[in-house]
Parts: C-alpha cells; sequence; structure tokens
C-alpha cells in the first residue's frame, strides 16, 4: 500500500500539494479570470471566456505539470504532443510580453490561492518552462509557414486558385 502511493504521477503529487483538484480548479480560473482583465492578453485570446480559457489552460497546464523534469520538456516528440493537443493556444503567436504577463498572472493567481514555499517554485518553474516552449514553437511554426511560401508547389496552388496559370514555355 505504501508503494502504490509512493508511485503517484507527478501531476498527483503536485495536485496533492496545492490543496487538491478544487484547489487546482481555483487557481486555473483565478489565473484565467485575471489574464482576461489584462487588455493585451485579452486581445490575444481572441474574446475567450473565462470558462473556454480555463477549459484550454487546464489540459495544457496538467500535461505540463505531468512530466517529472525538464529534461523531459526538450523531448521534441513530448513537446510535438503537448503541441497537437494545445494547438489552439499555441496558434495564437503569444509575443514575448505577452508570454511574460501570462506568467505573472499565473504567479499572482497561485498567491491567491495561497500556494507558497516549494511547490510555488516548482509551479513557477514548470509554468516557465512552459513560456519557452510557447517561443520555441511559435518561432517553429512561423518558420514551418515561411518555407511553405516558398514552396513550388504551394506557389502553383495559390496561382491557380487565383486564376493565374503559369505561361507555357
Amino acid at each position: 500500500m505504501y508503494a502504490m502511493m509512493n508511485n503517484k504521477s507527478p501531476l498527483a503529487a503536485l495536485t496533492k500539494q496545492i490543496g487538491g483538484e478544487s484547489a487546482f480548479n481555483y487557481l486555473i480560473m483565478t489565473f484565467c479570470q485575471g489574464v482576461l482583465l489584462n487588455l493585451d492578453l485579452e486581445v490575444a485570446f481572441k474574446g475567450m471566456d473565462a470558462d473556454a480559457l480555463a477549459e484550454h489552460m487546464t489540459n495544457l497546464i496538467k500535461m505540463v505539470f505531468a512530466y517529472t523534469s525538464k529534461s523531459n520538456m526538450t523531448s521534441s516528440s513530448i513537446r510535438g504532443q503537448i503541441v497537437l493537443r494545445n494547438y489552439a493556444l499555441f496558434e495564437l503567436g503569444l509575443s514575448r510580453s505577452q508570454l511574460r504577463k501570462l506568467q505573472l498572472h499565473f504567479e499572482a493567481a497561485m498567491t491567491d490561492s495561497m500556494i507558497e514555499g516549494k511547490v510555488f517554485d516548482q509551479c513557477k518553474e514548470r509554468f516557465t518552462d512552459l513560456c519557452i516552449m510557447f517561443e520555441a514553437e511559435k518561432r517553429a511554426l512561423q518558420e514551418s509557414a515561411d518555407s511553405m511560401m516558398n514552396d513550388p508547389a504551394m506557389i502553383m496552388m495559390v496561382r491557380a486558385s487565383r486564376g493565374v496559370m503559369p505561361k507555357a514555355a
């Protein structure tokens, strides 16, 4: 029985340290309400209400907090899974200043939720990792889009859709 209790997932252990599932939900809702009150971030989230944003953020934060170490976050397959399952958030293309504001709102929500000490530091570190991932994936998504713009097949498809056909040689 003791071994089973010790084999909890990192997310389950962290959720318990925060105060349980209801405390975690309060943290996320407080965070989302703060984000939506910030005009710079409200614009970025394109009119999402607090409940919709909370649902997106709950899924994302639970995925990120579920990994046991920083090295897991550097794995391209793990990052790929996180981005794929949370694409609606990653495609927003948040700027560095918006990510910093997001992080500050998360820290304020943790303070409002009375999360402190080692747990606060651990959550802050994971959220920082998440912001770094957002920045890296934003660059990757932009590079991917830029490379597609110069792809000959894409150029031909765009021309064809506009009715502009290449001249025969």
